[in-house]
């Protein structure tokens, strides 16, 4: 099974894409970390927070469909109880919580000296500063 379905597609944009896709899902505090440079799983993680977990396994089914002509997902977890659900993309990894659940891991905290940017909006962020 190939891993990127169109090469044109890169860590990137596909983070923006994904962290995007989740905001018009109704996704709060969405964020993107880079973590290329400190680990060999992922080079980005997309963290967000969903308002219940009715919402997450709904956000996580959404994501996969809308990516599934362009990566294949390599493993999900969580769907049952949809408290913390994690979709792994090989280098992107995107972790959908409950407000609840993301206080209680708090992801952001083990990756705090990694760059990390905040999404409010759908198409706020862009290539170039996530690259910044």
């Amino acid at each position: 099974m190939e891993y990127f379905m169109d090469v044109e597609l890169n860590v990137n944009e596909l983070s923006i894409q994904m962290a995007n896709k989740l905001l018009e899902y109704g996704a709060l505090n969405v964020q993107v970390i880079q973590t290329q440079d400190k680990s060999k799983i992922a080079k980005r993680l997309v963290i967000c927070t969903a308002q219940a977990n009715p919402i997450a396994k709904k956000m996580a089914i959404e994501l996969k469909e809308f990516f599934k002509p362009m990566i294949q997902s390599l493993h999900t977890d969580g769907m049952i109880k949809g408290e913390w659900i994690v979709i792994d993309y090989k280098d992107i990894i995107v972790h959908i919580f409950t407000k609840q659940a993301r206080l209680k891991y708090n992801l952001e905290k083990l990756w705090k000296d990694s760059k990390s940017t905040t999404i409010l909006e759908p198409n706020q962020l862009t290539i170039d500063s996530l690259c910044e």
